[in-house]
């Protein structure tokens, strides 16, 4: 993850060392759902990869929406679904056909917020604490394997004020052209962003209350 790349570098940086843990699960055939930019493809070995979405612009594999997952039953090996379910007004149909999708014994990697700002507005319209993910999952049909935080209070804390300062500094240095503009807000902001990361390495095991998200793995 580039720190110069937006202020979103923490979270980032932390989802990447979380799908590190988890890759062993994820082996032979494998659907990224909700794969927009594909930021954990590299990080995967697998047989085969296939990517899903429903915005064209993305340019996924497969255009087509969560809810209605255009592949036959039992078809891969591991699921992917990386800050998702938030956008979805039932996240639990997207669980169903990822476990129809999905072999027998088959795992499945989640990641969703717990603590994060409005966005992809309108369509923003869940939090998940470690209890409410694990429900959904549950009275989906998946054996929880382990649930891990992502991030703790410095990494929250830094998120959330690297990206105001970022978006502030943006929309301040729009006049000269918004692409330039959000360069040098990230510019800028990288110090922040790296200062609170290296914070988060060392005190984010204080308290468990505070996180930006949860990992989880389970299986079909």
């Amino acid at each position: 993850m580039n720190i110069f790349k937006g202020p979103l570098f923490i979270l980032k940086k932390q989802q990447q060392e979380m799908i590190r843990r988890y890759v062993r699960y994820l082996t032979g055939s494998l659907l990224d759902i909700g794969c927009g930019t594909r930021p954990f493809k590299e990080l995967l070995s697998v047989s085969s990869y296939l990517s899903i979405d429903w915005s064209e612009c993305v340019a996924p594999d497969v255009v087509a929406k969560c809810e209605q997952i255009p592949f036959k039953e039992a078809r891969f090996d591991s699921v992917i679904c990386t800050e998702l379910l938030e956008h979805l007004r039932q996240p639990e149909e997207c669980l169903l056909e990822i476990k129809r999708v999905l072999k027998p014994g088959g795992f499945v990697y989640i990641t969703v917020p717990q603590s994060w700002c409005l966005h992809y507005e309108p369509h923003d319209y869940w939090r998940f604490t470690k209890y409410g993910i694990e429900h959904i999952l549950k009275k989906s049909g998946f054996n929880v394997l382990d649930i891990e935080r992502i991030g703790g209070i410095f990494s929250l804390i830094g998120v959330r004020l690297t990206d105001v300062f970022w978006n502030a500094l943006a929309d301040g240095l729009s006049f000269i052209n918004r692409r330039w503009a959000e360069r040098v807000a990230s510019l800028f902001c990288a110090p922040l962003s790296l200062i609170f990361y290296c914070l988060s390495k060392a005190w984010d095991t204080l308290g468990d209350k505070d996180v930006l998200g949860w990992a989880v793995i389970a299986r079909r």
